[in-house]
This record gives structure tokens, sequence and C-alpha cells, in this order.
């Protein structure tokens, strides 16, 4: 083999080695990203809407929390999750291992539930998931 030969494959081989490592890497970045994706959409879905159909229903936020709970659990890619939901039913979760936090936070307008979400850190999370963790709700 000769010596420019032996240049080019070693050459070819260190950017795929560079190129394999940089895939994994964004991969990960990703994966990171969609479980923290994961916690703030999926996990609080079913209270948003029970929140959402009793204070429709009373007219009013007072109460509309009570009874209404998020199991805390294991999420992959998160770990442990904890949820709190208020009687007048404010939302907070928060994933510890993760340093992963997220306020829901409900207002009547016009007889109807808007949602407004607080996400920290912003950098943990996809871009824009407070607006897929309140779309089915906000009814502009």
């Amino acid at each position: 083999m000769n010596r420019n030969l032996r240049t080019t494959l070693i050459t070819v081989s260190v950017i795929a080695a560079l190129l394999v490592g940089a895939s994994v890497a964004f991969q990960m970045r990703d994966d990171a990203r969609g479980a923290a994706f994961r916690f703030a959409v999926h996990m609080p879905a079913p209270a948003l809407q029970a929140i959402t159909e009793a204070a429709e229903r009373r007219g009013t936020l007072a109460g509309s929390g009570a009874g209404v709970e998020i199991p805390g659990s294991a999420v992959p890619g998160v770990g442990a999750s904890q949820w709190s939901i208020s009687p007048n039913g404010v939302i907070h979760g928060t994933a510890p291992e993760r340093g992963l936090s997220i306020v829901l936070t409900p207002e009547m307008r016009e007889k109807k539930i808007f949602w407004t979400c607080r996400v920290d850190p912003e950098a943990k999370f996809q871009r824009g998931v407070c607006s897929f963790t309140t779309l089915p709700f906000n009814r502009h």
C-alpha cells in the first residue's frame, strides 16, 4: 500500500469516526429533550382536561383542582416525577433528577379556560413545548 492511499484511508476513517460521534451526541441530546417533552406534555394532559371541564362546568376556577391527581412515576430519560395540583387548578411538576420543572396555570376568560405554561430550564425542553402542553385546551 503506498503512502498516499494509506493517508487517504486514515483521513476517511477519522472523518467517519467524527461523524458517527457527532450523530450519537445529537441523538442523545434529542432523546433527552424528547423525554422532557413527554414529561411536560403527556403526564399532565388528563389533569388539564379534568380541571378545564370542572372549571367550565362550575363557571369558576375555585375548587377545580380538588381531587385531581397526577401520579408521580418514573419517566424514561427523566427519572422520578412529582406533581402537585392546587385547589384552583395550578399544576406544578418536577423531575428532580434532571432538574426539570413545569407550571401550568389556568385562567378563566368568558367562561372558558386558557392555560399558560412555564418550563425551567427552557434549554432542556424542545422549543415550543408549552404550545403542545396547552394546545388542546386553548380555544381562542
